[in-house]
Order: C-alpha cells, then structure tokens, then sequence
C-alpha cells in the first residue's frame, strides 16, 4: 500500500512520515531538499498545481490531506479520479463548533470547505476535526515582553491537544486494515486553561511570566498584528470557540493509546522554549 503525505514537513506531517516507518511514503513538499526520513520519497510539487498533484498521487492507495490556499479543491478531483480508497484529512473542531461570525469565520470556512470537496467528489475521507494545538503557546511566550505572555481568553478551558496524537490517529487510519470513513474528534485527554500552560512552563523553566488578558483590538503582538482583520478576527474567535470543546476518547480509540496531557508534551519540547529562557 502506497500512501501520500501531504504537509511533511510540518508540525504534524512531519510526525506522520517518521511514523509510517516501513511502508511505502511519498510526500509532496514544496522544497525539493526538504531533509525526509530514510525510505520517504520527496514529491516536490504545490497542493493548488494539478499536474503536480496527478504526479504525486501515481499508484497512491491513501493519503494525508493538509489543506492548501484552495481549502484542497484540485487534491479532491484529483484524488476521486485516481480512485483514492482513503484520504484522511487535517480539519478543525471550528467545523462543527459555534462561532461568533459563523459562515463568515475564515478559519471555520476554509476547513468546511475542504471537507466539503472531499464529500461532493465522492473520496472516502476521514475527517481529524483537532481541537487547539499543545504548540500554539509557543508563539504567545515568545511574544512575551517583561516576562508578560498576553493571551486572548486566558482563562478559557479546552482540551488542547498533542499534534504527536493527531498524527497517530492520522497513522491508524492511513494503516487499518480497512478504510475508516468517517468524523473524527482528536482532542486532549483533558480541559485546561492558556494561564495553566504558562504555569506549567514557569515550573518547568523556573519562569516568571504573568499572563495579562489581551483585548480584542490591542495591538504589540508581532506575529497577530500582522494578520489582516478577518484573519485576525476570525483566528481571536477560534480561541473563544475552543471553550465549547470536549474532550473526546477518539485518539484511544484509533490508536489503542490514551491522549497526552500538556504536560507531556512541554517535557518533549523543550527546545521549542529555549531561545525564551
């Protein structure tokens, strides 16, 4: 069984690929050097080029879907016509979650979207609906200035995942023995709060950061600022959503391994905190 991965070099595919250890991988990159694990054949291509994508997807038995600017409207094509038998796709909690702007969230959208493309091309899809990201506390401390992390909806609580887990559920279904169709929610083992992480990093690196709620319009946060409005609209309502997120037992269910709490994995990623030490 051949499988594509799309996104292989990202914080999710990139497990996925080091995962599928001893089957038969192709990933689509956008850079040809991208360094791959042994036994990992680079594709360089774009997920919006056609030919490219017919290329990639040559003898593809199931594949791993990030989506790409066109919410995967030309892999959907492609792949109902290369008689995909599954595609298990990356999608977001946002898709089925109450959102102040609704239809008009571009986050929400764009994952509707792609799933929506999969469906009308008649592709068996699974659908990874992840809850918020363990990683996304990265970018707010590195914001940090005097030591303060300012966060939107510090005190919200919401199953935040592992993309390790994402990937295993990826990998047990890119692996059963037959497709797994279907809706699927990848969510952490338990609630918790932005303000708990940063209390687990202050333990874990003898910090001193203090959280500071962040309004909607303030501005002095690097990477946000540099969102255009809807974006950063629509990225500060996915924060609020994330609150309406239960934790689901959908990762022990696929992979036979209970979900990792925050915890673990800030002892795996260390290195992601060092140049804020």
């Amino acid at each position: 069984m051949k499988i594509l991965v799309t996104g292989a070099t990202g914080t999710v595919g990139g497990h996925i690929v080091r995962k599928l250890r001893g089957h038969e991988v192709v990933a689509l990159v956008r850079d040809p050097s991208a360094a791959m694990p042994a036994g990992v054949t680079a594709i360089a291509g774009d997920l919006t080029d056609r030919d490219d994508v017919n290329r990639a997807l040559e003898g593809v038995d199931r594949a791993f879907l990030i989506l790409a600017a066109d919410s995967g409207a030309i892999f959907a094509q492609a792949a109902a016509e290369a008689g995909l038998r599954l595609v298990v796709m990356l999608s977001s909690f946002t898709v089925d979650t109450p959102l102040r702007s609704g239809a008009a969230n571009v986050v929400a959208a764009h994952h509707r979207a792609g799933e929506q493309a999969l469906t009308k091309a008649g592709v068996p899809a699974a659908f990874l609906r992840a809850g918020g990201f363990d990683y996304n506390i990265v970018p707010w401390v590195a914001a940090a200035r005097d030591d303060v992390v300012r966060l939107p909806y510090p005190d919200m609580r919401s199953p935040f995942v592992d993309p390790a887990d994402i990937a295993a559920a990826a990998v047990a279904l890119l692996t059963a023995a037959e497709p797994m169709p279907g809706e699927y929610s990848i969510t952490g083992p338990e609630a918790g709060s932005l303000r708990e992480q940063v209390a687990e990093i202050n333990r874990a690196f003898g910090r001193s950061y203090v959280v500071q709620e962040l309004g909607e319009q303030e501005t002095g946060i690097g990477f946000l600022d540099e969102m255009p409005d809807p974006v950063r609209t629509s990225f500060l309502e996915v924060f609020e959503g994330a609150g309406h997120v239960t934790p689901s037992d959908d990762v022990l269910r696929l992979t036979g391994t209970p979900a990792r709490p925050f915890g673990a994995w800030l002892d795996e990623n260390r290195g992601a905190f060092a140049v804020h030490q």
